[in-house]
């Protein structure tokens, strides 16, 4: 189980479950295994001997001593993903993992979801005894940017195709399309998100929607980092004078820090979210910014440095004395 420290903040990686190695092959469509071979620094963390990306899907406990904050919520045990039928009917060891970390279910005092696609959602509630759906943590506030929000609540009535199979008007969900392009079956898929993962949220009272780069806690704020979807918002955490960002999907892998032009086949707008990534990766490369990856496996984290054309991921900390100051905040395009 890794942990980091930043400044005061304790954060660690709670593991959910690895990705099968190929279900995301072709995601990044650049990313072909003769490429990827191509960057050294990429095996054995972020990919195999044969050029492959390697994925997985976890959670981030920050401890800031005054608040226990969980960011994004992985996949969940027993959910309906008919779309995305790896990523349903689960049954993993989440919460052991949680408990072994130091934290029960009571502990967590909010939780974030940088995008709401149903693996950064699951265990916002989960199943009682009585095979009712509850909240997971019933003292959590679940802390939501209200435009992304909306953009998943939109998501549940969604147009027919037009007659040649291609779907119209399904909003803006296009990582739906790289596994099934059906505006139906979208519409079918969010409702069921809505019914098992949110509404028992909600009923509980315990929903707070949020505007654009919100602080949440002292420390704790969103920014926004759209593209993956139109409000995706990434994590910042700044404690000490040390600074730490969780992606969210707007890394979606290593990869794409050697080349943020590459844009995953889900994207929204994949020339939006190319365009951030390399706005913000000039901003921090070379700098003490700890950048988490919550798709990313091996070492998890690192900083970025310049690279030629593009940037690497180390886990070698810049040197103090040559380090440069990470802004506080990148432009962004919407």
């Amino acid at each position: 189980m890794r942990t980091w420290h930043i400044g005061n903040f304790k954060i660690t990686e709670v593991h959910e479950l690895p990705i099968q190695v190929g279900l995301l092959d072709g995601l990044i469509a650049e990313a072909t295994p003769e490429v990827v071979r191509g960057f050294d620094w990429m095996y054995p963390d972020y990919a195999n001997e044969a050029g492959q990306t390697l994925w997985d899907i976890h959670s981030y406990v920050v401890d800031t001593g005054e608040q226990v904050v969980l960011v994004d919520a992985g996949c969940g045990n027993g959910k309906s993903y008919p779309m995305q039928p790896s990523f349903g009917g689960l049954d993993t060891r989440f919460l052991e993992r949680l408990e072994e970390a130091g934290y029960g279910r009571e502990d967590i005092d909010a939780v974030l979801c940088t995008h709401l696609h149903l693996d950064h959602v699951g265990w916002c509630s989960m199943r009682n005894g009585e095979g009712r759906w509850i909240p997971t943590f019933p003292n959590a506030r679940l802390v939501l940017v209200r435009d992304e929000y909306e953009r998943h609540t939109g998501l549940m009535t969604a147009s027919e195709d037009d007659g040649s199979g291609v779907a119209v008007d399904v909003g803006e969900d296009r990582i739906a399309r790289a596994f099934l392009a059906d505006a139906t079956s979208l519409s079918e898929q969010t409702k069921l998100i809505q019914e098992e993962t949110f509404q028992p949220v909600i009923d509980a009272g315990l929903l707070e929607l949020v505007p654009a780069n919100a602080e949440v806690a002292t420390g704790v704020r969103y920014v926004s980092t759209p593209g993956h979807t139109s409000a995706h918002h990434s994590v910042r955490l700044d404690s000490g004078g040390q600074s730490a960002f969780i992606t969210g999907d707007f890394i979606h892998h290593p990869i794409q820090i050697a080349r943020p032009g590459w844009s995953s086949q889900g994207d929204w707008d994949a020339e939006a979210s190319a365009g951030n990534r390399r706005a913000f990766l000039e901003s921090c490369a070379g700098t003490d910014l700890l950048v988490l990856g919550t798709h990313f496996t091996g070492a998890g984290a690192g900083y970025v440095v310049a690279d030629g054309d593009g940037y690497r991921l180390t886990q070698v900390k810049p040197e103090a004395a040559g380090a440069r100051t990470p802004r506080a905040v990148f432009s962004t395009q919407s």
